[in-house]
């Protein structure tokens, strides 16, 4: 694709997935294992990894924020707050899955972590109830998140 992307799906998929996680590192610049890189739209912060963002073990990238999974189960987020996405809920720990997820106007996003009893917790945008967790839901095995929608 040549060009600057500024509309469309596949633009807005790019700038979701600017984040890459380093699992392993090579040569003598090389990064530390389990260390984040973050590159490309930055006008929220969504490509500033925090100092924190280590011992990461999953990443994931909504439209304007970003999400690390720690080995403790930490979950860090940065970028774009503008609904609370990337305030982590206190308390939450013993996450083993992350999941970001957005709504059309990309700036309205949300944020999903599955604890390792099964359980979800959502934060953020829910103008369309993707970031509302069904009161009954429990013995969750892995999760997804995509444009107003939770899975």
């Amino acid at each position: 694709m040549s060009g600057s992307c500024t509309t469309g799906f596949a633009c807005r998929l790019l700038a979701a997935l600017a984040v890459a996680w380093i699992g392993l590192a090579a040569g003598r610049s090389a990064l530390a294992a389990n260390s984040v890189v973050a590159w490309g739209r930055n006008d929220f912060g969504q490509t500033n990894v925090p100092s924190n963002a280590t011992n990461v073990v999953s990443i994931a990238g909504g439209s304007l924020h970003s999400l690390a999974l720690r080995s403790d189960g930490r979950v860090v987020a940065w970028g774009n707050n503008g609904y609370g996405q990337a305030s982590v809920p206190a308390g939450l720990t013993n996450a083993v899955a992350i999941a970001a997820g957005w709504s059309e106007n990309l700036t309205e996003e949300y944020s999903l972590a599955l604890r390792a009893d099964g359980t979800v917790v959502a934060w953020g945008y829910n103008g369309n109830g993707a970031a509302n967790v069904p009161t009954n839901l429990s013995n969750v095995a892995t999760i997804a998140a995509g444009e107003d929608m939770s899975v």
